[in-house]
């Protein structure tokens, strides 16, 4: 019986940080289901998501076969690697799979249409990469199988598959005179047989309980969990829509003796990030969920872990998010999925949202959990205008839903990333540099560039650029330092909206000055300055030393979002300087001079509660427990716990001991020093800040805040 070593890869950067810190479950069930389901040889496996530790196993180890996923994140580091295989050794199997890829992942057939020559497209991008040699545009599990009994039947012979134009099932590859693509036939998903409810992905062994990935419970990686896999539904701008297949699932029982066996393992590390996260496109959709989360519950009676849940909330049946956040403790982030509220859009996007009245109410029952709603924006999404995108921020704001903007990404796989789109809609496109992907290995820079629209027929680049500065207004005034404020414009008849358009106003006069003004307008001109008219432009753009350097030190490259808005909180009290100003004196027909008392107490009690100075600077003693008091006007803080009360019954004299929680601080140290800190490559604060405000939105504004109570 033959050996094969092979390695297989979830790559990611780490040059300023790695892109993510997750469990790369994807890469262990391919592995667990190839074991158990290829005899015809010994197999020997080796996982990683260091880019460094593949190339020196590649050096080392000399496996038959490397795997490696391939998404937008990490297409240009998969294929350096795969030149640096083929380099050490020409007999090296290089398989890619992942949705980056011209066909997407999941659809049935590779063909030209009139419109969209996808089989010409995926030629040219293998030809382009000739270091690859089967792309697997099915579910890995299955194809990667296909892949390795061909191999076997070739005698372990990388240079008889492609001479002999061997066609391997769910795969994709040129033929040898690089004339032709080849396609396999497509492969169905593990599980399709019978309903969600059969269970079928049962079948592959865990990669959790078999130890496989023992490696990356170390407390640094965020335990990932797959409980069902596909999306019923086909937004064009995701690389799932293509994907008609119905989801499959893996049992209650499984789950949870893989959250149990992850627990023990975490359990015996004082640090280290206490979250986990599950990768279902729709977590909540079905009653299945509901019911794990009863399983669920007892790993976190016996445990008290995890102490967050990251799941995508369902885009219908959101009351079972709910349901399920209430077994778990509240520890489930909920948001809602909106991309758009104009109905024209919604219509060309294939989505269908909830009523106006179906949100509102659901936002009243995640405030009555003390979480802060969000959800976000994609522009320019089809038939979007800057008239309705400002519209659909309006009723976001006034509904004290966190509205994030995201500029709309052209993914090749996704029906919005191809001709026929493109050309309906008068798509325009830029390119610019993915925050932190890039990264120099034996002396080769790899830079993942992405595709974006910023013009449709209905919105100008001009409106895009308006939308998106003045976004960066409402994603600061969106955090949820600034949500008591929000609740006190709202009683005092204040339009949140309204307050924002004023404050994006002020802030581009030319007569206003201070540190948020310069903020902004670093915001609004790198929001320019970060993008290219061709994919050669940024490369060589950032491959040049000064400008590399720059994406080095962060002061190029970055989210602008969250880069600004950690930025802008790192200077929280002249951002507090610049709303209160405003609220004196834009709304002076509003607020009387009693109401005035209570915005003063407002701002005393804001600049006295947060922490986020002391969390973030390393340096200052974490056991620190000095209180003091403070003096309010209004009981703002009382008033907060029922902000529906009108505001006069709490009119009245008040004192606060305020003082520092030292296990709350050392916890959020922790949590954004073992993530996002030094220990991941950040170089500076500002970079880890923004990074743990990009990824933990709804977490709750308790976390930065010292402890209280009332004393007179």
């Amino acid at each position: 019986m033959k050996n094969i070593k092979i390695l297989l890869t979830d790559l990611r950067h780490s040059t300023v940080g790695a892109h993510s810190n997750y469990v790369p479950i994807g890469i262990g069930y391919i592995a667990s289901y190839l074991k158990e389901k290829v005899k015809e040889a010994n197999i020997e496996i080796k996982l990683t998501t260091s880019p460094q530790e593949a190339l020196e196993i590649i050096n080392n180890w000399n496996p038959d076969i490397v795997g490696l996923s391939n998404y937008i994140w990490n297409s240009s580091l998969s294929n350096l690697i795969c030149e640096h295989a083929k380099k050490i050794n020409k007999k090296i199997l290089c398989v890619l799979g992942g949705p980056e890829f011209p066909a997407g992942t999941g659809a049935k057939f590779i063909k030209n249409t009139s419109q969209d020559k996808t089989y010409d497209k995926c030629l040219k991008y293998l030809n382009e990469r000739p270091s690859v040699d089967y792309f697997a545009y099915s579910d890995g599990e299955v194809s990667f199988c296909e892949v390795v009994r061909e191999f076997i039947k070739s005698n372990l012979s990388t240079k008889k598959l492609r001479e002999n134009n061997i066609v391997i099932k769910g795969c994709a590859s040129i033929s040898n005179d690089k004339s032709n693509l080849l396609v396999g036939e497509y492969i169905p998903r593990i599980g399709l047989e019978g309903s969600v409810k059969a269970y079928g992905r049962d079948i592959i062994p865990s990669p959790y309980l078999s130890g496989m990935l023992d490696e990356f419970l170390d407390g640094s990686f965020v335990p990932a969990f797959e409980t069902a896999r596909g999306c019923p539904f086909q937004c064009t701008f995701c690389d799932q829509g293509l994907d008609q297949n119905k989801i499959t699932a893996f049992s209650s029982e499984r789950i949870v003796d893989e959250m149990k066996y992850v627990a023990k393992k975490l359990s015996k590390f004082n640090s280290g990030s206490k979250t986990v996260a599950i990768f279902d496109s729709n977590f909540g959709l079905f009653e299945k969920d509901v019911n794990l989360a009863k399983y669920l519950l007892e790993v976190m009676n016996e445990y008290d872990w995890p102490q967050y849940i990251e799941a995508i909330a369902p885009k219908s049946n959101r009351e079972n998010i709910l349901i399920i956040n209430d077994i778990l403790k509240n520890r489930v982030s909920i948001g809602l999925s909106m991309q758009s509220l104009n109905l024209e859009t919604l219509t060309d996007i294939k989505r269908r949202n909830w009523t106006t009245d179906q949100y509102v109410d659901f936002v009243k029952e995640i405030e009555k959990r003390g979480k802060t709603p969000a959800s976000e924006i994609i522009i320019p999404l089809p038939g979007e205008t800057e008239k309705t995108y400002y519209e659909g921020i309006k009723f976001l704001m006034d509904h004290n839903i966190q509205a994030g903007t995201y500029t709309l990404m052209m993914l090749c796989g996704a029906e919005l990333g191809r001709d026929k789109a493109i050309n309906k809609y008068g798509m325009i496109d830029k390119w610019r540099i993915l925050p932190k992907q890039f990264g120099e290995y034996n002396g080769k820079k790899a830079l993942e560039i992405e595709r974006i629209c910023v013009a449709t027929n209905t919105m100008s680049y001009q409106e895009y650029l308006n939308c998106r500065n003045y976004s960066f207004v409402v994603k600061l005034l969106a955090n949820q330092v600034f949500a008591p404020i929000y609740k006190l414009v709202k009683k005092l008849n204040i339009s949140w909206y309204d307050f924002s358009k004023i404050m994006s106003e002020k802030i581009q006069s030319n007569d206003f000055k201070g540190k948020l003004k310069n903020i902004y307008d670093d915001f609004c001109k790198e929001s320019s300055s970060e993008l290219f008219n061709t994919k050669d432009d940024a490369i060589e753009f950032y491959s040049k030393k000064e400008n590399y350097e720059k994406l080095i030190k962060g002061d190029i490259g970055e989210n602008l979002a969250a880069k600004y808005t950690a930025k802008s909180l790192l200077h929280l009290d002249e951002a507090f300087d610049t709303i209160f100003y405003i609220l004196r004196n834009e709304f002076k027909e509003i607020i009387d001079e009693k109401k005035m008392s209570i915005v003063d107490s407002c701002e005393k009690w804001l600049r006295n509660i947060f922490t986020i100075n002391i969390i973030l600077n390393e340096s200052s003693d974490i056991k620190v427990e000095n209180s003091y008091t403070i003096d309010l006007d209004f009981d703002f803080p009382k008033w907060l716990e029922k902000s529906s009360d009108e505001i006069e019954k709490y009119l009245y004299e008040s004192k606060y001991e305020l003082k520092y929680d030292p296990k709350k601080l050392k916890y959020m140290r922790n949590e954004i020093n073992s993530l996002y800190g030094s220990k991941k490559g950040y170089n500076n604060v500002e970079r880890a800040f923004g990074r743990y405000l990009m990824q933990y939105v709804g977490r709750g504004v308790g976390v930065f805040q010292k402890n209280y109570q009332r004393v007179l």
